[in-house]
């Protein structure tokens, strides 16, 4: 992965490499508990108008010193102080659960600050954040109460299988502490209305994920007044990693080239 991005931001930016000759900057977002290296296999996919960043959240990888962040104000305080002094260039926010919502709320705060810039958003394997689950999911007990073993049970029940990170045994003592705190951000989110995104919208969801039913992830079309697109792939609720080549593609082809 090439250099950091320094910035006064607790969020930091890990450009995946640099396009000197790129059209668009596509800001990355990770899961709940990643880190930027999740994107990193993303560089050798990405063309040369495409100029990809990956946010490092606080708490994890070379930022695992770093308290984690723990409420929305401080995200979206984060968020901004991280993208405002990019350079301008068109711009694109993927996120992937978790980040699909912290990518909905950079999108929201691109809309009012930086108008014109924000040219796609991309969210992924995430229902729209005002869908009303109806089961009986509780996550806020699961992270305050269950020992490490029975959230990963949980998890793996909720998710249908565990991230490759999550996998290794040596790792999760050092993931499961931000998983907790990422979890529990998440669990504390309330979708709020906002003013339309006047930007192009595309939802991915894997076909198998148990948590993204179809009709959970409709209501993204409210949040922009552009053009609204459902893109299924195959694999579960990581078919970021399984489906990564296709993905990718698929992300590059809604991109503009110049």
């Amino acid at each position: 992965m090439s250099a950091f991005v320094a910035t006064h931001s607790r969020i930091g930016l890990k450009c995946l490499a640099p396009r000197p000759m790129a059209a668009v900057r596509l800001l990355c977002i990770p899961y709940a508990g990643g880190g930027a290296l999740a994107f990193h296999p993303w560089a050798a996919l990405l063309p040369a108008h495409v100029e990809a960043y990956a946010l490092q959240l606080p708490g994890r990888e070379d930022a695992v010193r770093e308290p984690p962040l723990l409420t929305w104000p401080e995200v979206i305080e984060a968020l901004a102080e991280a993208v405002a002094p990019l350079p301008y260039m068109p711009t694109a926010v993927f996120g992937h659960s978790l980040g699909a919502v912290i990518a909905l709320e950079l999108a929201r705060w691109m809309h009012r600050h930086q108008p014109g810039r924000l040219v796609h958003l991309f969210a992924s394997g995430r229902p729209w954040p005002g869908h009303e689950e109806k089961d009986d999911w509780q996550l806020a007990d699961l992270v305050a109460t269950a020992t490490d073993d029975a959230l990963l049970r949980a998890l793996d029940r909720r998710y249908g299988s565990l991230s490759t990170s999550l996998s290794h045994p040596e790792i999760r003592e050092f993931i499961l502490p931000i998983l907790r705190a990422d979890l529990a951000l998440l669990d504390a989110y309330r979708h709020a209305s906002a003013p339309l995104l006047d930007c192009l919208l595309t939802v991915f969801a894997g076909t198998d994920d148990p948590t993204t039913p179809v009709e959970s992830l409709d209501g993204w079309r409210r949040e922009t007044s552009a053009a609204f697109a459902l893109r299924m792939l195959a694999g579960g609720h990581f078919f970021l990693e399984s489906e990564r080549k296709q993905l990718v593609a698929d992300i590059v082809g809604c991109l503009p080239d110049r």
